[in-house]
């Protein structure tokens, strides 16, 4: 399938590629995504619509970030993700960049949940302080 895209141009996909969000992410229309790891984009790669070459999430795993951070998820998310036994996951944050390394944050409240072997997707929306909307995705040092 061929996937028009604003900061890539035109690429050749293939369908069993395309990751399905059936819910959506929060506020957008689009049902149909791809992963995109250009080369050097270091922890981040994009999360590209399908159907719509102007919306892209920069995301990373969860696992790059340098925080204790844990995300259950309840049954009907479990069904809705298609899971199995083994109900293996992988959770993106969007990055929201900066033009300073240490001004770049994650989204904790909103991670993207995906099934890798079924690829289907979720967003999921966590309540509570525990997970901030601008959280730094690089560690703070002290002087």
């Amino acid at each position: 399938m061929q996937v028009e895209t604003t900061r890539f141009g035109s690429l050749e996909i293939e369908d069993d590629k395309v990751i399905s969000m059936p819910a959506g992410i929060l506020g957008f229309a689009e049902r149909r995504f791809i992963l995109l790891t250009p080369p050097n984009l270091g922890p981040f790669c994009w999360l590209q619509a399908v159907d719509n070459p102007n919306l892209a999430f920069v995301v990373t795993d969860v696992e790059n970030l340098v925080y204790d951070c844990s995300y259950k998820l309840t049954e009907d998310e479990c069904c809705a993700l298609e899971l199995g036994e083994d109900g293996k996951v992988i959770y993106l944050l969007i990055v929201n960049m900066a033009a300073e390394p240490q001004d770049i944050t994650v989204n904790l409240r909103g991670p993207i949940v995906l099934n890798p072997d079924r690829l289907i997707a979720r967003q999921l929306v966590m309540e509570g302080e525990s997970y901030p909307l601008r959280y730094p995705f690089f560690p703070i040092r002290g002087n």
